[in-house]
């Protein structure tokens, strides 16, 4: 059960602001509440044209489908302290088909990554078949793409995404300039680069404390 969100910034509030408050108190509370398998903040950098700051990766525990999450009282605890720092008339919460296309082979420090990713609007079927062709050629010609993978999105209608597919890209030590080709790829919308944020499994497990239906 995974979803993706774009995250907006408080008007009063700066790009360096929110991160601090998202990474040192808002995401802490997250994590007594709720029994995340995959917890990932992703900070956009200079963008300025975009409407949102961060995008943010979730994955629950499958025992939880159960409850009406949205109306839960840990999740209304969580609502009380987006107000801190969130623009909450701009959150957009899509469910997210993942497609692993590279795999790293080992863990590495996240200072040696260089984290991107791709917003793109495409029919399901010919978008998996392009970027499935790409991934395969930079497996052949770039050692230093650490991993590639493919998020498909299914939005609220009412708070619709402005792309169907995220398609993330981590570079290890790179040296050489982003390939050509992938700013050649159809129904490319923007590409952003990225600070990732990811809490382990192990701290999950270890943060959390009851959720609270």
């Amino acid at each position: 059960m995974k979803a993706v969100s774009l995250i907006s910034r408080r008007a009063d509030l700066g790009r360096t602001e929110f991160r601090h408050y998202y990474e040192n108190t808002h995401c802490w509370l997250a994590m007594q509440h709720f029994p995340f398998r995959r917890y990932v903040r992703n900070h956009v950098l200079d963008q300025p044209q975009l409407d949102f700051d961060c995008i943010s990766e979730f994955e629950l525990a499958e025992d939880l489908s159960q409850y009406d999450l949205m109306a839960s009282r840990s999740r209304q605890l969580i609502l009380d302290d987006e107000q801190q720092f969130m623009d909450q008339s701009r959150i957009r919460i899509a469910a997210a088909t993942e497609y692993p296309l590279i795999v790293p082979a080992a863990e590495v420090p996240a200072e040696r990554l260089e984290s991107q990713v791709l917003l793109l609007q495409l029919e399901e079927q010919p978008l998996r078949a392009v970027v499935e062709q790409l991934a395969r050629r930079l497996a052949d010609t770039r050692p230093d793409l650490h991993a590639m993978r493919l998020d498909l999105l299914h939005s609220d209608p009412q708070r619709p995404f402005p792309c169907n597919a995220l398609l993330w890209l981590d570079w290890l030590d790179r040296r050489e300039a982003v390939p050509a080709r992938l700013n050649e790829l159809p129904g490319l919308l923007h590409e952003l680069w990225l600070v990732r944020s990811s809490t382990a499994p192990s701290q999950l497990q270890e943060r959390f404390v009851a959720f609270q239906p």
